[in-house]
């Protein structure tokens, strides 16, 4: 793959970009009919109720459409420019996917699911400390990855509850990253992995969008976690001063996902069970809309967008705009309730049950 020397990008490189993207959106698209069909085989169809937000059966388990591809795409890549991480980062993110669709199919415990994202997540750690130059100062700081890459991995799969928004937030990442770090100057590797799961994505959020005809489940929804924080992970140990940049992209999934966790902690709630107290959950049960939402979250992720690249721009100030990006996300997610129950449920019923209080 032809290499970046100069200020942009070389049209080869973007074209091959939009090529690799244009292919993952065909392929995974033509995917989703096939794997609604074997998942409806398989029974795997969420019905109505309990936490859930959707108001007819679904299947689930569609994340499968860009999940394989994808990682077949950069298993090839990471052969071609020799990229021990990506190689690494690809087939863990297999084996999260292979257990989150186990857990949609029959349902795992809390504990086997963070087993298998904890190895896996270890696994790409690893590869990055040998991946590192000997005696690297940042080598100390690679046992911080597991921990990111499940909290991010688990997140994401939090925020899965409404049609269309962690698909719509994943291609976002994806796209938002591939075109920051190709301007920046960086591996080809990890653009073009990136480009690719942007463009299955393409092809995948149509049938997500709402109402969902299909749902990504676990399958999708842990994946995108995983493989989207290793990558940025990865990215920030080949280019240090993009950290800010890739902390300030996932700020709105990131705030809410937190905020809700410290205040059902907080309240010492069952942390397992599911609820409905996301702001985004409390959003689309006021505003009656899920895809009012989801253009809401796509109008903030555009000044996000803005954010990360004035971090990229200006690494001296990484720090300081990502710190102003998550106060003002945080505020937003606080202002809508994020981790309060019972905003505007029409019914007793979902709210917070006493069984879910220790």
């Amino acid at each position: 793959m032809p290499r970046r020397v100069s200020g942009t990008p070389l049209p080869s490189q973007s074209l091959l970009l939009l090529a690799a993207a244009g292919a993952m959106a065909i392929v995974a698209a033509a995917l989703v009919s096939p794997v609604i069909r074997m998942l409806r085989g398989y029974g795997m169809i969420r019905q109505p109720g309990g936490r859930g937000s959707h108001a007819s059966p679904t299947p689930v388990g569609g994340g499968l459409a860009f999940t394989l591809p994808v990682s077949a795409a950069w298993i090839a890549v990471a052969a071609t420019e020799g990229d021990a991480v990506v190689m690494t980062i690809a087939i863990a993110g297999l084996l999260v996917t292979a257990t989150g669709f186990l857990d949609d199919r029959i349902g795992l415990r809390a504990r086997t699911r963070l087993a298998v994202q904890g190895a896996a997540a270890v696994a790409v750690a690893a590869a990055e400390f040998g991946a590192m130059p000997v005696g690297s100062p940042a080598a100390p700081l690679i046992v911080l990855c597991p921990v990111v890459i499940v909290w991010c991995t688990n997140l994401t799969n939090f925020m899965d509850g409404i049609d269309g928004l962690a698909a719509s937030e994943g291609l976002f990442i994806a796209a938002a990253g591939s075109v920051l770090w190709t301007w920046q100057g960086g591996e080809p590797a990890v653009g073009l992995c990136l480009a690719c799961a942007a463009g299955a994505l393409v092809g995948f959020v149509p049938w997500n969008a709402p109402p969902a005809r299909v749902f990504m489940g676990d399958a999708g929804s842990t994946w995108l976690g995983f493989t989207m924080s290793a990558l940025a992970l990865h990215a920030c140990w080949l280019r240090p001063g993009t950290w800010a940049a890739w902390a300030v992209l996932p700020a709105l999934f990131v705030s809410d996902a937190t905020l809700c966790l410290m205040r059902r902690a907080i309240r010492r709630e069952d942390l397992a069970t599911g609820h409905r107290a996301h702001a985004y959950q409390n959003l689309a049960r006021l505003t009656g809309s899920h895809g009012a939402v989801v253009l809401l979250f796509a109008a903030c992720n555009t000044a996000l967008l803005v954010a990360a690249g004035a971090a990229l721009h200006n690494p001296g100030l990484g720090g300081p705009i990502a710190a102003v990006t998550y106060a003002i996300a945080g505020s937003a997610m606080a202002l809508a309730r994020s981790g309060v129950h019972g905003i505007a449920d029409p019914r007793p019923s979902d709210r917070l049950p006493p069984t879910q209080i220790r």
